[in-house]
């Protein structure tokens, strides 16, 4: 799903996050981008010229609206303690002509991880959190079974979950699944406290500490600590803890939009769309202004102050900003805070300013995008009220940062040009190398030859792009519009690919100025499915549908060997995509996401008699 969802949220949903969502996401916005010119950028501005920054924000942004059917945005761009420029553009509500302003209330996504992240660290500042102690000391409860792959004929796969600590939770290091997509979305959702229970039925993902793996429900369950520790319920905890003190006045943690006459209505381009209810509010739900994140952006340039008040000791505020994975092998160049992203694929655009500080939102229909440079104490938030501006609202931000960067400091983007192709780079045999299948977390991609041409092609999610070697020894993407017109496919195609060898695995690793990412690893030859799974081929029909998924469309089948689960729908919000199926029992499998080991559980049940499906709380039976 988006940005919460498929959050963390920018270039593919994270190559940060290994190629989510490629042609859905990246491949069409790079056709609507090769259909008109966004304005260029001043190249020049003189110190302290900030009327030159805000002029040309207006005119990206009103291209950027109109080139995505966004109704209404709005954007603040802060400088230490003051908002230097901050302006609202388009319509909070279409149907009834009101504008969008900075104190328009918009659905933050997951930029609310960052508050209930602070949240838990004022109570460790309090010594009623440990960052480092399991979590099982204060929820004993908590007993999820350790991933599928060592949960079959092992005695001790729950061992993992006694080890997981609030740090790795809010590193998204805890080997938890990312969702449970059952009840996530709903009219009426369960109370913050069935996370747990959540939790130890769907089991882990990953082992503790292996590997980046976001996840929504971890920061539920940080919010079920911080309400347990704190006595009081989270949003009321927030309010009276965080938000308060912060001055974000008209700022709540809410299951809904607000229903304060601020809230921005919900939008799918132009379109209006029902903004449903959302169970893991900690992880999504706070609904607040661009006028009151300033305030926050601000607290952390003076490390933890606002408004006279020490809302976080100095040291705790550094601590969110410090890299917390530098020993992790599988995470290559990624860099991740408590709670904050510090790695960006789009980094040379503001190198030179020391660490980049980010983090994406979405929910269904609202989108968000912030990021800082602590070491100049400059930061922007960005939110917009439509699906369709995931791609926009991340352009306006990385805009306005790198050029209030250049007002005020005279630092420009770090000069970087995609290397040229050159298909005398590499070896025949380093080319031979690259063929294979590669799980990713937007399922299977194969890369194989042209047999026209003899030249690599990468397959992923029904679509074939070209591998060209370019002169740095990687393989760039290449797309041609009907196979005549080629595209330039943006920052997608800017980063170049390459096979690594990390703790004895062949990674596919994606590089872009010297940013590197994981993208997926290669797959071994696939084990001849059991009788039992293959008599599981087929359509299937949901049997406890919710609002979020009555649509969707449920199919298991094979492809040269590999077996795959297809779960679509069409609509912006649920997870569309097809992934690949690892049995590890012939009533067990992993859905894979970039590892070749690893991922949600898929489990056979018995309801009724009748044998189904289970995926992330969906049950589905063969047609």
């Amino acid at each position: 799903m988006q940005g919460l969802l498929h959050p963390h949220d920018k270039h593919l949903n994270h190559l940060k996050r290994s190629l989510s969502r490629f042609c859905t996401v990246a491949l069409v916005g790079a056709l609507v981008a090769g259909c008109a010119s966004a304005p260029s950028p001043p190249t020049v501005l003189p110190s302290g010229d900030t009327a030159a920054v805000s002029s040309y924000l207006s005119k990206l942004i009103a291209f950027e609206m109109q080139h995505n059917k966004i109704p209404g945005l709005s954007i603040s761009v802060v400088d230490d303690q003051q908002v230097v420029w901050t302006q609202g553009f388009g319509e909070s509500d279409v149907q009834q002509h009101i504008a969008a302003t900075p104190s328009t209330l918009y659905r933050a996504g997951s930029i609310s991880k960052l508050f209930t992240a602070t949240a838990v660290l004022q109570l460790a500042e309090q010594r009623r959190i440990d960052l480092d102690r399991p979590l099982q000391n204060d929820l004993p409860e908590f007993q999820p079974a350790g991933p599928a792959s060592e949960a079959m004929g092992s005695t001790d796969s729950d061992a993992h979950a006694a080890h997981i600590t609030p740090r790795q939770v809010m590193t998204h290091h805890a080997g938890l699944p990312r969702d449970r997509l059952k009840g996530m979305y709903a009219e009426h959702v369960e109370p913050l406290g069935t996370v747990v229970a959540l939790l130890n039925d769907e089991g882990l993902a990953f082992r503790p500490g292996e590997v980046f793996s976001y996840s929504n429900l971890g920061f539920s369950l940080l919010a079920h600590l911080v309400q347990t520790q704190a006595g009081m319920p989270f949003a009321q905890y927030l309010r009276r803890s965080v938000l308060g003190p912060l001055g974000m006045q008209t700022s709540l943690f809410e299951a809904g939009p607000s229903t304060s006459p601020p809230m921005a209505k919900a939008y799918e381009g132009r379109q209006p769309a029902e903004e449903l209810a959302l169970r893991d509010l900690p992880a999504g739900g706070l609904n607040t202004s661009v006028a009151d994140m300033a305030r926050f952006i601000s607290m952390v340039f003076a490390q933890g102050r606002s408004s006279g008040l020490q809302v976080l000791r100095p040291e705790s505020v550094a601590s969110m900003l410090q890299v917390q994975n530098g020993a992790v092998p599988l995470d290559l160049g990624l860099q991740v805070g408590l709670a904050w992203m510090l790695s960006t694929l789009d980094a040379h655009r503001i190198q030179g300013a020391g660490p980049v500080a980010h983090h994406a939102g979405a929910t269904l229909y609202h989108r968000s995008q912030m990021y800082m440079v602590p070491d100049h104490k400059l930061g922007v938030i960005v939110m917009a009220n439509s699906s369709t501006a995931t791609r926009a609202v991340d352009r306006i931000a990385l805009a306005a940062l790198s050029l209030q960067l250049q007002a005020k400091t005279g630092i420009r983007p770090a000069p970087w040009t995609r290397p040229p192709w050159d298909d005398t780079a590499s070896t025949p045999q380093y080319t031979q190398s690259l063929l294979g299948d590669y799980s990713t977390a937007a399922g299977l991609v194969r890369i194989t030859q042209d047999a026209a041409n003899g030249k690599l092609q990468a397959e992923v999610a029904g679509q074939t792009l070209a591998l060209r070697r370019r002169s740095d020894d990687r393989f760039g993407l290449r797309y041609a519009l009907l196979g005549l017109v080629p595209l330039d496919l943006g920052v997608l195609g800017d980063i170049g690919f390459t096979l690594r060898a990390v703790e004895g695995r062949a990674l596919l690793v994606g590089s872009a100025a010297g940013q590197d990412m994981l993208v997926g690893e290669r797959l071994g030859a696939p084990a001849p499915l059991s009788d039992a799974w293959r008599a599981r081929l087929g359509d299937y029909v949901q049997t406890n549908a919710d609002a979020l998924s009555r649509d969707y469309r449920i199919r298991l089948f094979e492809t040269r060997g590999r077996l795959l689960l297809e779960i679509s729908n069409g609509k912006s919000g649920g997870e569309n995509g097809t992934f690949i199926v690892n049995p590890v029992s012939d009533i067990q499998a992993e859905v894979l996401q970039n590892l070749a080991q690893g991922g949600q559980s898929l489990r056979v049940v018995r309801v009724d008699g009748v044998e189904q499906i289970r995926y992330s709380g969906y049950l589905a039976r063969k047609r």
